[in-house]
């Protein structure tokens, strides 16, 4: 079996991206030298301090998200396989353009810009934004288009940043709206544009379902994400914050899952789904991301643990459907409603905080500067952060699905890893029947005989595949 034109199409992309980054890394990076332990005598401290942060992250990202990813039950391999690919491409991509932004920002012609770890966590956390938006599109696209999406998201979520963090000032430590909400609607503009006509054929596709293995698997990746949530809210934060930002992030998270816990019930016939748990679980990390280092007291954050984790649950189980069959948005791993929502809500608790914040100054200890540049205005600018970013991501998402969809067809055997990875068992049933089908007899036109013995075989293989 040859090489796939798109598969050739993915070599030669990936590999030119590849050389291109060392190229740039080459001429404009270089080490941090507050990091040279020559000149720094807390460098091993340091060092540890922020790997620390920067492994949690990671782990999140390349193991939580890859196995939360793993529900399919036959597209296993690639959503852990894809995940661990897209991530080791984004952080390099997301270092290059957050340098080139953060200079443009300084006002500063383009210098060598000093590597140090809060460079790679904000690296990693733009892979976590592209493993966002990939779980809309799970199961439909090939290797190809992957790497082609994450290249131009990682384009507008820095620029994202650039308008929404460095010039709006908005405060958002734990990236409910330039993580997740960005990642989300990314995703549904990308969806919409490449899958939306084909959404009754994907619902109705056999291999887009979970398997009692497969939900278990993915359930580990939620359990990953849930115990490291704090880490990601809180790895750049001040020292000083990051005392509320543990609290209030498990806080919430453990409401959003007693809260998914009870919804699915509800909702389900007096039975837990799945789905509900692997995903609206999660929720409260989500929400509780723009506020998680402001004064919202601990009841604050577990509100917004459980109204996150219950409008989630909600969501999977009547707003999918209904973008399913009203709208024709088939979003494979709900990212509107486990990222989506839950954004939405994170920034408007954010706002609430920002604002009690503002009306109370003596909640900062005289640190209020610090927290809102804005000073009373902060509100305001956080709002208008939330609307450039969903606006960003939806329409970057939507010109990012015109130009991947005409430069190469989607997936040809979606949600299944029979396509572009080796699987022994399926490979060598397949072989089994090309032989089979090469020794048959040629009938007096020529062409190869067939008995009805042959039809429960192909039925049985197809069905096994």
């Amino acid at each position: 079996m040859g090489f796939k034109k798109t598969q050739i199409g993915f070599i030669s992309v990936l590999t030119v991206f590849q050389i291109a980054f060392l190229v740039i890394t080459s001429i404009w990076f270089r080490y941090d030298e507050s990091f040279d332990e020559t000149s720094d005598a807390d460098f091993d401290l340091r060092t540890d301090y922020y790997y620390t942060y920067y492994s949690d992250v990671a782990v999140m990202v390349i193991i939580g998200f890859g196995y939360l990813m793993t529900f399919l039950k036959k597209y296993g391999l690639s959503a852990a396989g894809y995940t661990f690919l897209l991530a080791a491409f984004c952080v390099q991509w997301t270092l290059i353009n957050n340098a080139f932004w953060h200079q443009i920002h300084e006002y500063e012609d383009l210098h060598r810009f000093d590597v140090d770890l809060p460079a790679l966590i904000e690296g990693m956390f733009g892979a976590a934004t592209v493993m966002i938006s990939f779980g809309a599109v799970l199961g439909k696209t090939t290797p190809l288009q992957l790497i082609l999406i994450a290249f131009f998201e990682i384009i507008f979520y820095s620029f994202n940043i650039y308008l929404s963090i460095l010039r709006t000032h908005a405060t958002d430590i734990g990236g409910s709206m330039i993580i997740h909400t960005f990642g989300a609607y990314f995703g549904m503009g990308l969806t919409t544009v490449l899958t939306s006509k084909k959404t009754k054929e994907h619902v109705k596709n056999p291999d887009n379902d979970a398997s009692h293995v497969s939900d278990i698997f993915s359930l580990i990746g939620t359990i990953f994400l849930w115990l490291f949530w704090p880490s990601f809210n809180g790895a750049l934060g001040v020292p000083g914050h990051r005392f509320r930002v543990i609290v209030n992030t498990v806080m919430s998270l453990c409401c959003s899952c007693v809260g998914s816990y009870v919804w699915s019930v509800l909702l389900n016939k007096g039975k837990f789904n799945p789905v509900d748990v692997q995903n609206a679980s999660l929720a409260g990390g989500v929400a509780v991301g723009t506020s998680a280092n402001l004064y919202i007291n601990p009841v604050g954050a577990m509100g917004i643990g459980l109204i996150a984790g219950s409008f989630s649950t909600i969501g999977f189980n009547i707003i999918t459907p209904f973008l399913e069959e009203k709208i024709g948005i088939h979003d494979t791993c709900g990212v509107h409603n486990l990222h989506g929502i839950p954004g939405i809500i994170g920034a408007l608790s954010g706002i609430i905080a920002v604002w009690a914040g503002t009306e109370d100054h003596t909640l900062y200890n005289g640190a209020f500067d610090s927290y809102f540049p804005e000073g009373n205005h902060q509100p305001f600018r956080q709002l208008g952060a939330l609307f450039i970013t969903v606006t960003i991501s939806f329409f970057g998402g939507l010109i990012t699905g015109l130009i991947i969809k005409y430069l190469g067809p989607n997936a040809e055997k979606p949600f299944s890893d029979e396509e572009f990875w080796f699987d022994e068992e399926n490979d060598a049933e397949e072989e089994e029947e090309e032989k089979e089908i090469e020794n048959k007899p040629l009938d007096d036109e020529g062409s190869k005989t067939s008995s009805s013995e042959d039809i429960p075989l192909k039925v049985k293989s197809s069905s096994d595949n």
